[in-house]
């Protein structure tokens, strides 16, 4: 498995941010015609990729872009793990998944292998919120029986049963500026707003379900001066929405109250972003994969998450997809590795789901 193994150390090695992914996708593009496929891009960039076979169609799916701290990534081996220096991460979220996939589509061709209809799903800007995957054009998915989502870290033989809805609030807090040292009576804070606001959430672990986090507060301006504006931004997820809906509209009420107590005003911009979906653990796509599983001897697991996956998107169109596994470990950060052992055992189950 030689191959498999250069191929994601050259995929590793290929930078491919959010938002500049066309080079890789030109280069996946060329392996996906040289082993057979046909292939399409839509507006997002999204590539799509055709091989026709017998019975249902099955869908691959795997996204292209990394976290910028992946850029200028050079992948080594150590002690049969791949890795980096320490001063990237790795990018094998989600070039783990690019290179077993490619792997699997060239062992169908070069042995012959009968096999469903396969359509191939790499998407951009996953990392950004699901972007491309929310601008995918159904029209050129056709109809697909089941899917699965390579997009999550652990040894292989993990499906993922559930994950999140997914809402994203900005608040503008609005107040009055002011000289500091003179009239400081005079002015509105926006950040004694938001602080107001942040101080009367309940925020993170909100139960075993749900959280909520504030991701940034931006508020500019001289020291002197009493601050008139104040950005934040706030995100909830739960896998339930009646608890989303009670969290953020919670979030957005003490929004409101700070802004009423100091005398200013709060403009609120609230976006749903993607949707919960839950697995019955019966499922035929459950059961496909954990068919998988046993025919390779891998231990299956499932579990739930409250992270969000080009998955989401696809469920909600009605395609039953499940994310699973990849074998990496720390994504995200410049401690990601992969276990070589696992990158195979990722492969060969992807051969197996692609064969079934």
């Amino acid at each position: 498995m030689q191959t498999l193994i250069n191929t994601f150390m050259e995929l590793a090695a290929f930078d491919s941010p959010s938002f500049e992914e066309e080079r890789i996708a030109l280069l996946l593009e060329t392996s996906l015609l040289e082993l057979g496929l046909s292939t399409t891009f839509d507006e997002a960039g999204n590539l799509y990729g055709y091989l026709p076979g017998t019975g249902p169609t099955v869908l691959l799916n795997a996204h292209m872009d990394t976290v910028e701290i992946a850029r200028g990534a050079k992948p080594l081996i150590e002690d049969g793990i791949i890795k980096t220096d320490g001063t990237t991460a790795l990018g094998a979220d989600d070039k783990a998944a690019l290179a077993a996939i490619l792997w699997t589509l060239r062992k169908i061709k070069e042995d012959n292998l009968a096999h469903p209809n396969i359509v191939i799903l790499f998407t951009t800007e996953e990392e950004q919120g699901l972007l491309g995957a929310k601008r995918l054009e159904v029209k050129k998915l056709g109809n697909i029986d089941w899917g699965f989502t390579f997009d999550a870290s652990h040894s292989i033989g993990l499906a993922i049963t559930a994950a999140p809805s997914y809402d994203r609030i900005e608040a503008t807090f609005h107040g009055k500026g002011a000289h500091a040292g003179f009239k400081p009576e005079t002015g509105i804070s926006a950040i004694s707003m938001g602080c107001e606001a942040i101080c009367n959430m309940k925020l993170l672990r909100i139960d075993e379900e749900t959280t909520a986090n504030v991701g940034s507060f931006i508020a500019e301006g001289a020291k002197n001066i009493v601050c008139d504006k104040a950005t934040l931004v706030f995100e909830a997820r739960s896998l339930s929405n009646e608890k989303l809906q009670n969290q953020t509209e919670s979030m957005k009420q003490a929004m409101k109250n700070a802004a009423e107590k100091y005398g200013g005003s709060v403009d609120i911009t609230h976006e749903h972003l993607y949707e919960v979906y839950h697995h019955d653990l019966g499922c035929k796509v459950i059961e496909i994969f954990k068919q998988a599983c046993a025919k390779l001897n891998l231990p299956y697991r499932s579990e739930t998450t409250l992270g969000g996956s080009d998955a989401n998107i696809l469920n909600e169109l009605g395609i039953p997809t499940l994310v699973c596994s990849t074998g990496y470990e720390e994504a995200h950060t410049t401690k990601e590795y992969i276990p070589i052992e696992e990158l195979k055992k990722l492969a060969l189950l992807t051969l197996e789901l692609a064969t079934l």
